[in-house]
């Protein structure tokens, strides 16, 4: 049922499918997806997530492709997708070579993306990639600020996709620099690379990208495993180009954050799907060195060698600082206290004052509606006398409505006002010729055309009152000759475009006035009602209200015998 004073939200939900191409006992994998989960919590646009994770740092090939398709066609056969979220590179390219892409058009969102020439333009047009943002040259800047007698680079990377991606870029920008000597690490077990850095200088540093060197032989080792093997091992510092990297003795560097990377995601999202955030979606910006306080201390660093915007993370509170911050809590509640102490007084004032205006404010509010009720009543039974209606004919009209309403279901409230302004639905018949009104026998095609102007007079009359009783007054004047099925009067509008007013109103009054006596006609049988009502179910007639109607005749009935026409 819909209710004449709000509007029912219909929310649906958004069915989205994430694809992470790494495990989520990955870090930066599960703070890509914390990221987008925060920023879904902002999102008063109901998202279904469908979660799944490729695992290609432990197994990459194309049998394992073509296995997880098939798992996937089958597991979502009959499901539809309204967008696909996508982290990283080896997921962006099996959504590229999915046979029979089940992603055509849909929009889709790709981040963690080191392929910088990489697109989805074969497979959708609605499409936005987020590529990582690897600020390889900022971190070399950042090693010689630190290190000034840097001469050697050890650069250590495996072969996966991302790696060999990240490691294209950084030789690019490292061959800028001939002082330093690029010494690259790669396809030798974990546990050699600590040995082959044990030798290496203080003075030098260390990139540590991605080293899962032993997967071809079922070993996987965690991103915080190798950073421990690398930092411990490494008498230079370890720098990074992701934040999850940094423990354990890493150094730092400028970093990506994976989780700011997924709250940017779903503000893409909704350049294709709206999310109605409902508080602003904070994706922070990358370009701000990261680095570890046991590192700085490890390698005698000082802090004013870093960039003034360095974040430093573990970094111990002193004795006096957080002695400071307990004082400044008990001078705050002291303060408070104070501050109560003094304000009491002024408050209580403050509110004895308030509730005094209140208590005029709803007199006034009480008394406005009394005399809003007072003059539909007047006005009501004016032209009740003036039309030839007999009896109580208005004051059934209202019960019937009241009783109509509330069967339907509308609100206490609403039940009420209608109750209140059902009686003036023909308020506009005082603009009728009396000769018209009284007549004996049936109107012609002008006397009939005159007539049917009662509406909008009566809308015209109510509508030039403010208050919201009148204007709704104004409404059931108008609409309470309109049709369910189109063909009324005066504007011809159908079905749900009535009011719900107008449409209980017109029920009421045609069923108590077929009833009763008048100057054109005779009073109808119940029977000739009931068959009246059931012919135009549907058709002059809300067809719902007509059967709730019909339904509890025994309560409408009870209505008229309380309220008998008079003489």
């Amino acid at each position: 049922m819909t209710s004449s004073f709000s509007q029912a939200n219909q929310w649906q939900y958004k069915n989205v499918l994430v694809l992470h191409s790494y495990s989520p006992s990955y870090q930066w994998t599960a703070d890509f997806q914390s990221g987008i989960e925060q920023a879904i919590a902002k999102s008063n646009t109901k998202l279904k997530l469908s979660l799944e994770y490729l695992d290609t740092k432990r197994v990459y090939n194309e049998t394992y492709y073509s296995e997880f398709i098939r798992y996937f066609n089958t597991k979502y056969q009959h499901y539809q997708f309204d967008a696909v979220l996508v982290t990283d590179d080896n997921a962006l390219d099996l959504i590229n070579q999915w046979p029979d892409n089940p992603f055509k058009g849909l929009p889709i969102i790709a981040a963690g993306i080191n392929n910088q020439s990489a697109t989805l333009s074969a497979v959708t047009s609605r499409y936005r990639i987020i590529y990582e943002r690897d600020e390889i040259d900022k971190t070399v800047e950042l090693m010689s600020r630190v290190r000034p007698n840097l001469q050697r680079l050890y650069y250590i990377s495996d072969r996966s996709t991302t790696s060999q991606y990240v490691r294209e870029k950084a030789l690019e920008v490292l061959a800028r620099n001939s002082s330093i000597e690029v010494i690259e690490i790669r396809d030798i077990p974990l546990a050699r690379v600590g040995e082959e850095l044990q030798g290496i200088s203080p003075d030098d540093a260390v990139i540590l990208t991605h080293y899962n060197t032993d997967i071809d032989r079922g070993i996987y080792h965690r991103y915080q495993y190798v950073a421990q093997e690398i930092a411990i091992n490494s008498p230079a510092p370890v720098f990074v180009f992701w934040e999850f990297y940094i423990t354990n003795g890493i150094f730092g560097g400028y970093v990506n954050r994976s989780e700011q990377v997924g709250r940017e995601m779903l503000l893409a999202l909704d350049e294709f799907i709206p999310l109605n955030f409902s508080e602003e979606v904070n994706v922070g910006h990358s370009s701000r060195p990261v680095v570890d306080f046991e590192a700085l201390e490890r390698f005698g660093i000082d802090e004013h060698q870093l960039p003034q915007n360095t974040l430093i993370l573990n970094q111990p509170e002193s004795f006096i600082k957080s002695n400071w911050q307990l004082l400044s809590i008990a001078a705050s509640i002291i303060f408070c206290m104070a501050l109560v102490i003094v304000t009491q007084a002024v408050t209580i004032r403050q509110k004895r004052e308030l509730n005094k205006k209140n208590k005029k404010i709803v007199q006034l509010q009480k008394k406005t509606l009394k005399t809003q009720k007072d003059m539909i009543v007047v006005l009501g039974e004016a032209i009740e006398t003036r039309s030839g209606e007999t009896g109580n004919h208005v004051k059934r009209v209202a019960q019937l409505s009241s009783l109509l309403a509330r069967l339907h279901g509308l609100s206490h409230r609403e039940v009420e006002l209608i109750e209140i302004i059902s009686p003036m639905h023909d308020v506009g018949k005082i603009a009728i010729p009396e000769s018209i009104l009284e007549k004996l026998g049936q109107l012609d095609s002008s006397e009939w055309e005159i007539m049917q102007t009662h509406t909008s007079h009566g809308y015209k009359l109510l509508n030039a009152s403010s208050g919201e009783v009148f204007n709704l007054a104004a409404t059931v004047a108008h609409e309470h000759h309109e049709r369910w099925d189109g063909s009324g009067y005066p504007n011809g509008l159908a079905g749900e475009n009535i009011h719900i007013f107008s449409r209980i109103t017109a029920i009421a009054d045609v069923f108590d006035a077929l009833l009763s006596v008048r100057c054109y006609k005779r009073a109808w049988t119940l029977e000739e009602v009931v068959e009246h009502f059931k012919r135009e179910h549907g058709a002059q007639f809300d067809p719902e209200l007509t059967t709730i109607l019909l339904d509890n005749l025994d309560d409408f009935i009870a209505i008229r015998n309380a309220y008998p026409d008079k003489g």
